[in-house]
């Protein structure tokens, strides 16, 4: 087994503190938008996506707890999507986090 660094510890952590308070500013400031474009638009959104793979396992990880519009950010990211056109937002999920678990991401 590999041996974390402390290094490796503090910048997943700080990578997990950042992935948070970006996916709470990017919450609260949509909550009340109908229109997932623009939603999706968001600032901390693109932010997110911006930061790449490592940040995948945080999203599933919050899909997984408290489920919203991931599903962008994670296609954008992992270049893939493992959800099928006649999925609902469940079963959107459901694909989602079978894929990161197939890929060990969570």
């Amino acid at each position: 087994m590999e041996k974390l660094e402390h290094s490796d510890i503090q910048t997943q952590h700080s990578l997990e503190d950042t992935f948070l308070e970006l996916a709470e500013k990017w919450r609260h400031d949509t909550e009340m938008l109908s229109s997932p474009t623009k939603k999706l638009k968001h600032p901390a959104y693109q932010k997110i996506i911006s930061i790449g793979k490592p940040v995948l396992p945080l999203i599933l990880r919050e899909l997984e707890r408290q489920p919203d519009h991931w599903f962008m950010a994670l296609s954008a990211i992992a270049k893939q999507d493992p959800v099928s056109p006649e999925d609902n937002f469940k079963q959107a999920v459901e694909a989602w986090l079978q894929w990161g678990r197939e890929q060990k991401l969570i």
